[in-house]
């Protein structure tokens, strides 16, 4: 009996240690090809993308970095917030002292009406200490940090990695050029695209979410970093859709009055009702990520962006 209790108390101590340590220096581990610390790493930038996996699916990063000589990176999480978003910012300002020519940030209409939460845990594993802290603080004050909230934040997520990251990491590579996927993305098809439902009618804006845009606008001026917000078209049903619609003019209203430059899916030739371009409503296929980001190269090019 005594043998099992000491067992367990060195199992108790050697959990608390690595739960600790994952909380406190998991921003620091070196996975490569994801998120704050490689981009870090990577050095002065041209262009850093900071979004959700829309970004992640379709900015084609191998056409990016031919065309910026390797000089760009994309920061981009499954589901990302605003409010984290704007957190991320401040990560990467206070952690790096590198040049940033361009942050693009995602101009997602339905972003702006997402409760305040936990959209990917990677978001935890990327934060410092501080970081986790500001975005725990933002959940409550939102009513979504319940115990079970609170176990999976702070003990359960990122322990795989903290487990695996070494031999894991070349599969991040991998995903982070094809799209977030580990082979090339293709398309439903035409039939599966114009049949599939979905419903964004109960959706509301979410203040928390608004005030992030202009509290990431404030931080850019404060820095003097130029930035961008970029929307990346969705399939034309999405884009065409009455409450999708009101909400990107929500979103479009915030940034013209704080003044603040915006590109949306119009301003880049891309064809939209192509069902070949996408994988679901508003993520794109192999095809459409490659089409759509040799165009997106030329308007950031015309906008002096070098």
């Amino acid at each position: 009996m005594k043998k099992i209790i000491i067992s367990l108390f060195i199992a108790i101590i050697i959990s608390a240690g690595a739960i600790a340590f994952k909380n406190v220096y998991s921003c620091n581990m070196p996975i490569k090809n994801r998120g704050i610390r490689d981009a870090i790493n990577t050095g002065d930038l041209d262009v850093l993308f900071i979004g959700s996996s829309t970004f992640r699916a379709n900015v084609d990063m191998p056409m990016m970095d031919e065309a910026y000589d390797g000089r760009v990176y994309d920061v981009s999480y499954g589901g990302n917030q605003l409010v984290a978003t704007a957190i991320q910012y401040d990560e990467i300002r206070r952690r790096s002292e590198n040049d940033y020519g361009l942050i693009v940030f995602e101009l997602g209409p339905m972003m702006i009406t997402q409760e305040v939460a936990l959209s990917d845990s990677r978001v935890i594993w990327d934060l410092s200490w501080d970081g986790k802290k500001r975005l725990w603080e933002s959940m409550s004050g939102s009513g979504n940090t319940d115990f079970s909230m609170m176990y999976e934040y702070f003990i359960t997520s990122g322990m795989d990695d903290l487990l695996t990251f070494p031999v894991t990491e070349p599969f991040y590579s991998t995903r982070y050029y094809k799209g977030a996927k580990t082979d090339e993305t293709g398309s439903p098809g035409l039939e599966k695209l114009e049949s599939v439902q979905f419903d964004i009618s109960d959706a509301e804006l979410i203040d928390a979410q608004a005030q992030a845009v202009r509290d990431i606008i404030a931080k850019c001026r404060r820095d003097g970093q130029r930035f961008v917000f970029l929307e990346s078209p969705c399939y034309h049903r999405l884009q065409e859709d009455e409450n999708f619609k009101l909400y990107r003019t929500m979103y479009i209203d915030i940034l013209e009055d704080e003044e603040a430059p915006y590109i949306l899916a119009d301003d880049v030739d891309f064809d939209s009702s192509n069902a070949e371009f996408f994988e679901d409503m508003n993520h794109m296929s192999a095809a459409g990520r490659r089409a759509y980001t040799g165009e997106l190269i030329k308007v950031l090019k015309e906008k002096d962006v070098k």
